[in-house]
C-alpha cells in the first residue's frame, strides 16, 4: 500500500489534497518511517491503550481508508485501487472549482 499512497502524494502535491495517516504501529516505527520518507504525509499515532482514533472512526480491519472532502466530509470508506483514484481526481476537481 505505501508505494501507492506516496504516489499519490507527489501527483497530487500542487493541489487540494493531503494524505493523514493513523497508525497502530509502535512510535518507534512509525517515526522511522517518517525519518527514512518511506511515509511522505502527516501519521498519527493510535494512542495504544484504547485505540481512541480507531474506536471513534468505527475502524475494524488495518488499512481502512476514508476519503473526505475539501469541507470535512466523509464521502467514501474503503475504496481501492482505480475506483479510489478516480473518487479523488473528482473530489479534486471540485475543490479546485469552489
Amino acid at each position: 500500500m505505501i508505494p501507492h499512497e506516496r504516489s499519490l502524494v507527489e501527483k497530487w502535491k500542487d493541489r487540494p489534497f493531503a494524505i493523514i495517516g493513523v497508525n497502530s504501529d509502535n512510535k518507534e516505527k512509525l517515526a522511522k518511517m517518517v525519518e527514512d520518507n518511506t511515509v511522505n504525509w502527516r501519521s498519527f499515532n493510535n494512542q495504544q491503550k484504547g485505540f481512541k482514533i480507531s474506536d471513534n472512526w468505527n475502524v475494524t480491519g488495518w488499512p481502512t481508508l476514508y476519503i473526505i472532502d475539501h469541507k470535512g466530509v466523509i464521502r467514501h470508506k474503503g475504496l481501492r485501487g482505480e475506483a479510489m483514484e478516480k473518487a479523488l481526481d473528482a473530489l479534486i476537481q471540485e475543490a479546485e472549482k469552489q
